[in-house]
């Protein structure tokens, strides 16, 4: 619902401080952004486009003064500071969601054979690689795609350095929760790395297939059937992903069972 024009000139009228200005204003092109897609990058994030849309989604009226100079000192850096922001919560939901089905299909896990127990984590890979393809599709997650292969670009061109070390802070944090998932996964079925190779490293490799799915996958959506095959635990016959097939053959190549499990 809109505001009232009483309610509006109110609003305009509160003293905000710098950070509130810059915050409220980042977020109305970070939502341009994301409902209109990065292009070839984020040119149409004007400041007229932006503080239009301020005033549209809250009533506040913010002139280019309360902002040039104050806040950025141009537009191609307040550009920057989108892309910026856009890039710091890349792949967040994505995790999230990919966690909660790993917490869910805990349920099916059987400990009671090495054979049981390495179909339990096939089964793990299954449903989270089937969840991360779902959240991971969305046009949210497809901007940030966008903005991956963005940067990108900008990486091998030699320019737009401040975003390439963005992208890799952002990078680093995804891995390591992603890690995260993947200990906890083996630790759980008593699986552990192959001496001489490392969690990281299988994360790196899982990373760049998964990523190469998405991006293929919005040229040939038919990438998304599933291919159906006997789940050992039960006898059921269930879908499995091109990402989770990928994925569990990297996993047998990066890991073993553990000798000390259970001891």
């Amino acid at each position: 619902m809109s505001p009232e024009p009483a309610e509006v000139e109110v609003a305009a009228r509160v003293r905000r401080t710098r950070d509130e200005l810059r915050d409220l204003v980042l977020e109305a092109g970070r939502d341009l952004l994301m409902s209109e897609g990065l292009g070839t990058g984020a040119e149409h994030l004007t400041f007229k486009r932006v503080l239009a849309r301020v005033e549209e989604t809250t009533g506040v009226r913010v002139t280019n003064a309360s902002v040039i100079r104050r806040i950025w000192d141009n537009q191609e850096e307040f550009q920057l500071a989108v892309i910026r922001s856009v890039a710091d919560i890349q792949g967040d939901l994505e995790v999230e969601a990919t966690s909660q089905a790993f917490d869910e299909a805990v349920a099916m896990v059987d400990l009671n054979s090495p054979g049981l127990r390495r179909a339990s984590l096939s089964e793990l890979i299954r449903v989270s690689c089937a969840e991360y393809i779902t959240s991971a599709s969305t046009s949210e997650a497809a901007i940030q795609m966008a903005l991956a292969t963005y940067i990108s670009a900008n990486s091998r061109s030699g320019r737009g350095s401040p975003l390439v070390e963005s992208f890799r802070v952002t990078n680093d944090r995804l891995t390591r929760r992603y890690m995260d998932l993947y200990e906890a996964g083996l630790q759980l079925v008593g699986w552990r790395m192959k001496p001489g190779l490392s969690l990281r490293d299988a994360a790196a490799v899982i990373s760049a297939l998964a990523e190469g799915v998405l991006m293929r996958l919005v040229a040939e959506p038919e990438l998304l059937t599933t291919i159906p095959r006997v789940r050992l635990l039960d006898g059921a016959e269930v879908p499995w992903t091109l990402l989770a097939i990928g994925m569990d053959q990297i996993v047998d190549f990066f890991t073993e069972p553990d000798p000390a499990w259970g001891n």
